[in-house]
């Protein structure tokens, strides 16, 4: 399939990216989605069972795997079951909660300052290709980047952008890595020539 200038992935890949598995361990549910008494309590100053499911959601969403509620298409009915036994509340008022963008909107604001999220931004963009750039000089295969650079933005609590940003990102990091290794080649020969002329 042919790819677009800075794009690394095909437009299945990057969906899949946007997916939450339906196969969840046990254990990577309780990794993921279990929420702290201190969550609890900032969710139940929601009104409405709705409400307080969508809020913790979107909490849960942006921990993993870090884009909000606007970019996931699909919460797979395991994570809102799980998420919905925590809080005592039926499953089913997710649908409800689903239906109203600005109260989802809201909720991301309030959410992203309480808990210290950032939008990505330009700095953010510098920051991630800098902290990138060691595991490109290693390995500069395209999706085990892609595959640091969202774990290096879940880790600073950087809300992920859309994909094609990401990819972007990366593309940039590694013509960086490769015109920095052909610099040190191209000086690195002149030094031994230079040296063998001396000698």
């Amino acid at each position: 399939m042919y790819l677009r200038a800075r794009e690394l992935l095909t437009p299945d890949q990057r969906k899949d990216f946007l997916l939450i598995p339906s196969t969840l361990s046990n254990w990577e549910l309780a990794y993921y989605y279990t929420l702290t008494q201190d969550d609890i309590e900032v969710i139940r100053r929601r009104r409405r069972d709705h409400n307080r499911l969508g809020f913790a959601i979107q909490i849960c969403l942006f921990r993993y795997p870090g884009w909000s509620l606007s970019d996931i298409k699909n919460v797979p009915d395991k994570v809102i079951n799980y998420v919905a036994n925590q809080l005592q509340v039926d499953a089913s008022e997710f649908k409800l909660y689903s239906e109203r963008e600005q109260t989802k909107h809201e909720h991301m604001e309030e959410i992203r300052k309480y808990y210290g999220f950032s939008n990505f931004s330009a700095q953010s963009y510098r920051i991630i290709s800098q902290a990138l750039l060691p595991h490109a000089i290693e390995n500069s295969n395209a999706l085990f980047l892609i595959g640091m650079t969202l774990e290096e933005m879940r880790k600073r609590k950087i809300i992920l952008p859309a994909m094609t940003t990401i990819e972007r990102l990366v593309w940039e990091t590694r013509r960086r890595q490769r015109r920095k290794y052909i610099i040190h080649s191209i000086n690195r020969y002149l030094h031994g020539k230079n040296n063998n002329w001396r000698n």
